[in-house]
């Protein structure tokens, strides 16, 4: 029953967020179409990105790795008045020091900017510093946005959380084609409003969720109090916490940095291929990872082990079932789909091929970022800060060593190789830790598995490289109906094969969709 809950709620989740990500790629389509991989999009990319770095400290990272467990360890052992109290208090504390931080962004961007890009062209340099000024107070609303978010999904409310970060998509996209085709707007003049489409959708983002917490007793009213038992527990956790992300985010840093000395355009290929990436990885692994992280912390809290494990095994198998196949079709047809996504306006056949490279090595590590979102949550529900915050690390190092190796002779590719390189790395350190860390955790029947639909994804690309071969059409229409019938015959073929290999939990979901079937 626990396992269909939590099913349930992934499937909630992941249905939100594929709604965010159709509009993020409706958006990114528009970037691509109005400026392409020219210095417009490098210096938005730039802009975008640094608020960014900072939201994963203060957003869904190290604040919320540390603000759950401690909210739903109240909601179990005290009461719902003191779970309000508490997150008030951090969501207070959080506007004063984001809306101070906000402002030091936007006083020292061009120092920020030319610390982090220093291979930067000065026009490049000149616009990027101006909408690094536009955007910064996003981080202001993503930051508020992820803590309620948190608060949200720690009620089993996820539909609406997944999908309040399609708001930041819509309002891009309309400061996008009603500048362009209302006032006729282009250029820089346009990257601008684009710019403020980020600010408005990241207000949008936080006041959406205001009605969900009012249905859980919140008063619309914040207080700044320091003080506290749980929040100086949460102030330990926090700290290693945001060691951690921020050491990671150094690894953004690193890749950006070392992307701006290629040639023009690498930032933005990179940028490109990895949206396309975080597809299925925010519609399927992040949202997992989500979801797990209440119910690992509750799990925790009471001792339950065994239920625990379940949940692992079924959250990692069902991402095995997708990712593997994923991958296997972005290496087989990933040059079809950037073309058929992006390759108009501005983006021209040089911008594909970038684009579709950085795509396929990203990919190759798709597998092991998935499987790092299952595992990470266990170290934060099991109050584990500080081990996180070393293997983080460690990664750092790695990344940035192979960094400068890999981009001498594969350019903006071993960036993104290098990327998934240290993804690996990073789940196998965290597989053998936990093991040893959390020995009551089982993680039985997980191998098996991996093993078969490995061998059937191996077999499905030597045929896809086949088809490819002699199945080459031009053009928009005849590339879509490529992709739809090769993604299709792939999806039936893995799920045939699955079958007759008794993949775990196949039987099962041929079942429950032939009863829904027939009842309907």
């Amino acid at each position: 029953m626990a396992e269909n809950k939590l099913i349930r709620n992934i499937s909630m989740m992941s249905v939100a967020i594929l709604i965010s990500r159709v509009l993020g790629m409706v958006r990114d389509q528009l970037m691509a179409f109005f400026f392409g991989t020219t210095f417009l999009n490098d210096a938005f990319v730039v802009g975008y990105k640094i608020p960014n770095l900072l939201r994963n400290l203060f957003g869904e990272g190290a604040l919320s790795a540390s603000f759950v467990p401690i909210y739903n360890e109240i909601g179990i052992k005290e009461d719902r008045r003191k779970q309000i109290d508490f997150a008030l208090q951090i969501l207070g504390i959080l506007s004063v020091f984001l809306l101070t931080l906000t402002v030091i962004g936007i006083i020292f961007a061009p120092w920020i900017v030319k610390l982090l890009y220093p291979g930067l062209a000065p026009h490049t340099y000149k616009l990027a510093v101006l909408l690094t000024r536009v955007m910064f107070p996003y981080l202001l609303w993503i930051g508020l946005s992820s803590t309620m978010i948190a608060i949200l999904n720690s009620h089993d409310r996820f539909f609406m959380t997944g999908l309040s970060s399609a708001l930041l998509n819509v309002g891009m996209i309309l400061s996008m084609v009603v500048p362009r085709f209302v006032f006729g707007l282009q250029g820089e003049q346009l990257v601008r409003w684009a710019a403020w489409g980020v600010f408005g959708g990241g207000f949008l983002q936080t006041v959406i969720n205001f009605p969900y917490l009012k249905q859980l007793g919140y008063p619309f009213k914040l207080f700044v109090r320091f003080g506290g038992e749980a929040l100086n527990t949460m102030w330990k956790r926090f700290l290693p916490s945001m060691i951690g992300v921020g050491v990671r985010e150094i690894n953004i840093v690193a890749d950006s940095l070392m992307a701006s000395f290629l040639a023009v355009g690498s930032i933005s290929a990179l940028e490109y291929g990895y949206r396309l990436f975080q597809f299925p990885l925010g519609m399927f692994a992040v949202s997992t990872g989500t979801v797990l992280l209440p119910t690992y912390s509750r799990l925790v809290t009471m001792g339950n082990w065994e239920e625990l494990s379940k949940n692992l095994r079924v959250a990692a198998v069902n991402l095995i079932y997708l990712m593997l196949p994923i991958t296997t079709l972005i290496i087989a047809l990933g040059g079809d789909l950037v073309q058929v996504v992006f390759q108009r306006g501005a983006f021209d056949a040089k911008a594909s091929l970038w684009t579709e490279q950085a795509l396929i090595f990203y990919s190759l590590g798709l597998i092991f970022f998935s499987f790092n979102q299952t595992l990470t949550p266990l170290f934060f529900a099991n109050k584990d800060t500080r081990t996180p915050v070393k293997i983080s690390a460690s990664m750092v190092g790695l990344n940035i060593v192979l960094n400068f190796i890999l981009m001498q002779f594969m350019q903006h590719r071993g960036l993104a190789f290098a990327t998934s390189i240290t993804a690996m790395v990073n789940f196998s350190i965290q597989f053998y830790l936990l093991r040893k860390k959390m020995p009551h955790i089982s993680f039985a029947g997980i191998l098996p598995n991996f093993l078969k639909t490995l061998g059937i994804c191996v077999l499905m690309l030597v045929l896809l490289l086949v088809a490819n071969h002699f199945y080459h059409p031009r053009g928009f229409w005849p590339q879509l109906i490529k992709l739809g019938l090769l993604g299709t015959a792939s999806l039936l073929f893995f799920y045939g094969l699955g079958l007759l290999l008794k993949l775990d939990f196949l039987a099962e979901a041929r079942d429950r969709l032939w009863n829904k079937f027939r009842r309907k």
